[in-house]
């Protein structure tokens, strides 16, 4: 007979996990300091340090898309392809990017976040090694493709900051983790084609991948285990969400589409851009051109600043007015004045770019309270937008610069801008819907107690800490 010891034993045997490489990675991903631990009866407001360190990771994150773009020519030159062929390295990460804003990033509502950021920034690490070993072009394009579908912290991070930041400084703290982003964009062209030029590519390629060791251990030794959205949820069901919740919530909708519509103008300009700097009548070097970026980061860091002054003093819609006249005038101007003065686009660059911070700050503001325990898909949903932007600009902007020149391609701008304005007017800051309802009144229930605008259904209650309190302010879109 067993030994109830034995039997004990045998039975932990069983449970235990298994004892292999990677199951031992596993645990070491899944394992929170214990001063990271979740406390529910503690506070848990975002920390200026955690900000920073959001944004930290969120520069050097989305930097991997973009490090390729000013060194296609000597990817070509190494590999033995084609710039034709070449080209393709941006677009294969860009189709991976869109992928995982889709599949990857809706995962984030139904596991725990920090394992799941954990995971994908070491993952991303070691295939990033593959991308910096590799001499064959195909294997180049592979990895590429898993790279960029896994290079979505970024946008797990955003809700992160939006649910758990102080109501006093949710705008200057969306914006720092907005900035970071914007600031990894422009960054990583710049170090790119400045290291190219005095050493190798895989120099970039080696830089990136200790970024990605230093963002893994900051986050690893700050990142609290946030706890799950919704626990009982679904991957299909998460999916399914994705695609309800513009019908769902105008809110977001409306939200979506602006952001469209600037991140086309601002692709479309920062695309187009090189080719009229090194033209006539500027026939700038592609150093210098490089060195141009440094014009549209100076506004990274006034962004909080601007956020914060106006989101504290004036409701989200108006915010968005303001920030989208400041950059239709700088559009006006970078596009009639840049045809014979840089003066022209060093207006566009500047104000162009602190309006469109500052436009992604307050619609980010504006739909936080939008499904607050599927915060993830609504991110989803926003990105994609964004997303199908960019693509927009990038490639009508640059048809019609080939067809007509910096006047044509300002032209979209101008037009892409007004159209943004439209939205933003089209819907007041009153209406629960595109158009002003009255609510409709059913056997059994009060119509004054139907759910507010400005909680779009939730009661204070359901909103997260720091966001029912907030809930005006937040989505202020809705309340004037």
């Amino acid at each position: 007979m067993t030994s109830q010891p034995q039997s004990r034993a045998a039975e932990a045997e069983i449970e235990a996990p298994p004892r292999g490489r990677w199951a031992n990675v596993v645990n070491r991903l899944l394992w929170t300091p214990p001063w990271l631990k979740w406390d529910s009866s503690a506070n848990h407001d975002l920390t200026w340090a955690q900000n920073i360190i959001f944004g930290f990771a969120a520069a050097f994150s989305v930097a991997n898309l973009y490090y390729n773009h000013p060194i296609l020519n000597v990817l070509a030159e190494d590999f033995n392809v084609t710039d034709e062929r070449s080209s393709l390295v941006p677009t294969i990460m860009q189709a991976g990017y869109a992928a995982g804003l889709l599949f990857v990033i809706p995962i984030g509502d139904i596991v725990r976040r920090r394992p799941l950021i954990l995971g994908l920034i070491f993952v991303t690490a070691v295939l990033w090694l593959g991308l910096t070993l590799t001499h064959s072009f195909e294997v180049f394009l592979g990895i590429s493709f898993l790279v960029g579908m896994l290079t979505v912290t970024p946008q797990l991070m955003f809700p992160l900051a939006v649910q758990y930041a102080p109501q006093r400084h949710r705008a200057t703290m969306i914006s720092i983790v907005m900035s970071g982003l914007v600031f990894g964009i422009l960054i990583a062209r710049l170090l790119s084609g400045i290291i190219t030029q005095y050493s190798s590519w895989r120099s970039v390629y080696w830089m990136s991948f200790g970024l990605q060791i230093a963002i893994f251990t900051l986050l690893f030794c700050y990142m609290p285990d946030y706890p799950i959205l919704r626990p009982d949820g679904s991957y299909l069901l998460s999916l399914l969400s994705i695609v309800k919740m513009p019908f769902k919530h105008p809110i977001l909708t409306q939200c979506s589409l602006i952001a469209f519509f600037t991140m086309a103008m601002f692709t479309s300009f920062w695309t187009t851009l090189t080719f009229q700097l090194a033209g006539p009548p500027f026939n700038l070097s592609t150093l210098t051109i490089g060195l141009f970026a440094l014009i549209g980061i100076s506004p990274v860091f006034l962004n909080p600043v601007v956020s914060r002054l106006l989101t504290s003093r004036i409701h989200t819609s108006g915010t968005l007015i303001i920030a989208i006249i400041v950059t239709e005038a700088a559009v006006v101007i970078g596009t009639f004045v840049g045809t014979f003065s840089l003066a022209g686009p060093v207006i566009w660059a500047f104000f162009g770019d602190l309006g469109m911070n500052t436009i992604v700050v307050a619609n980010r503001m504006a739909f936080a309270n939008v499904d607050t325990k599927a915060q993830n898909a609504v991110n989803s949903v926003y990105m994609v937008l964004t997303f199908c932007g960019q693509l927009f600009g990038t490639a009508v902007g640059n048809k019609l610069y080939a067809s007509g020149g910096w006047i044509h391609s300002g032209a979209l701008s101008i037009g892409l801008v007004e159209i943004t304005l439209i939205l933003i007017l089209i819907r007041g800051p009153h209406e629960k819907g595109w158009i002003e309802e009255k609510p409709q009144e059913r056997p059994g229930q009060d119509v004054e107690a139907a759910p507010s605008p400005a909680t779009n259904g939730f009661e204070k209650s359901d909103a997260p800490s720091g966001q029912s309190e907030a809930a005006g302010d937040a989505t202020s879109v809705a309340r004037s």
